[in-house]
């Protein structure tokens, strides 16, 4: 399987010295993997940022056929970011069978695979305050998901990013499309990036888009000190349309002094005696 079209990841390769020592740790008897096909990520690869490594990470297993999740984030620096996220195969974990009476009937897909790395931010030389990844274990045990029909699509490739939930708020709202149409529309528009994606995907998306703004509407309403079941809420002050200009009303001209009558609008129109029977 090709790796998937998706912006250009920079990154810098780490020095000669420290590919020598990993090619040295390469030679000696390693264990015998399950599945040849699913080979770990390069270790020589340096990162701006764990965003960078988290997208380059995630086409390189995807070609590979596995996906990665994050188990635990640790070592925070002095303004609260994380040097550190331990990372492992999407099907690491105990198989998990739920005895719940529900409708949908769920099962899972973790074989408990002991793929393990870590990706980690070092200050010291060579890597100059850069992200690297680092295989703790690159066995796997399980098959790697090639696509095929039939097969269980892991969660991680059917997962709907900001592009996709932007396309989709824009699609939904203003050309008024179906389930059907916004899943097809999803994996013409993005290749194989959504080429997984099914109804129940795009289905879950909108529903939790609209909680999102169900929940910013009730904040917003909150905070201008409405109940949060009002059909309505408040424009900010900013937003407001300007007061309308004072405009000049001619009055009508006085009626000639043989023409006046009363006034009906200052009448009451209830009467004062009563009706007389015929």
């Amino acid at each position: 399987m090709a790796p998937p079209k998706g912006p250009q990841i920079h990154y810098q390769q780490i020095p000669t010295t420290l590919q020598q020592q990993q090619q040295q740790q390469q030679q000696q008897p390693q264990r015998p993997n399950f599945q040849m096909a699913l080979l770990p990520p390069p270790q020589d690869r340096l990162y701006p940022t764990f965003e960078a490594l988290q997208a380059d990470l995630k086409a390189f297993t995807r070609s590979q056929g596995y996906a990665i999740v994050t188990l635990s984030s640790l070592n925070r620096d002095i303004e609260g970011r994380y040097r550190r996220y331990n990372l492992c195969c999407a099907k690491g974990g105990k198989n998990y069978t739920s005895h719940s009476k529900g409708l949908r009937a769920g099962r899972s897909t973790k074989t408990g695979c002991p793929m393990r790395m870590k990706a980690v931010q070092e200050k010291a030389w060579p890597y100059g305050d850069k992200w690297h990844v680092i295989v703790q274990c690159a066995e796997h045990n399980h098959e790697p998901f090639t696509g095929e029909p039939g097969v269980v699509v892991p969660a991680q490739f059917r997962k709907i990013e900001q592009d996709g939930m932007r396309w989709l708020i824009i699609m939904h709202r203003e050309a008024q499309l179906s389930l059907r149409q916004l899943t097809i529309g999803l994996r013409i528009s993005f290749g194989e990036k959504y080429q997984y994606v099914k109804k129940s995907d795009v289905r879950n998306m909108l529903a939790k888009i609209k909680r999102d703004e169900d929940r910013k509407t009730a904040a917003a309403a909150a905070a201008a000190g409405l109940p949060a079941n009002l059909p309505y809420t408040l424009l900010p002050p900013s937003h407001q349309p300007p007061p309308p200009p004072l405009q000049h009303v001619e009055q009508m001209p006085p009626l000639p002094e043989g023409l006046q009558v009363p006034d009906p609008d200052l009448e009451s129109d209830d009467e004062d005696g009563d009706d007389d029977d015929e």
